[in-house]
């Protein structure tokens, strides 16, 4: 079978050239695609804990500790811990990371737009569908 055959490769080699795209347009905000996820999730889901998080954006826990940590320093996210249970603690965006979502969100809206230029409204609903689907498939 040809590599370029393989569903598998044409995903990743997409997603490849989409996260360079995105990386490129979020570096002068000192972001990635991985703390704007983390952003993104937290303004959607306040107060969540980091296993909530993590299982939100599809890394491991281990991954986002020390991400978690960089943006607490930078000031974008903070921690309340809980009353009953010490080593629990939840994750909310300060002002600060409320600010910069509201910057990025128009960026990103544009970098979206621009990877899936070529394909209409319908087909984009189509290929979320089954990027889902596939994703779903693989345990």
């Amino acid at each position: 079978m040809d590599l370029h055959d393989l569903t598998s490769h044409l995903i990743h080699r997409t997603d490849v050239r989409a996260m360079n795209y995105f990386k490129k347009k979020l570096k002068p905000y000192g972001m990635t695609p991985v703390r704007w996820s983390i952003i993104s999730v937290l303004d959607s889901q306040k107060g969540i804990t980091q296993t909530e998080l993590a299982e939100a954006i599809d890394k491991k826990q281990t991954t986002i500790v020390e991400m978690i940590y960089a943006m607490e320093e930078k000031g974008l996210i903070k921690r309340i811990y809980s009353e009953r249970d010490r080593r629990l603690h939840y994750l909310f965006l300060t002002e600060k990371g409320e600010e910069l979502k509201k910057t990025l969100s128009p960026l990103v809206e544009d970098a979206h737009l621009f990877i899936t230029r070529q394909i209409s409204n319908e087909e984009n609903t189509q290929l979320k569908t089954l990027l889902n689907k596939v994703y779903n498939g693989i345990q």
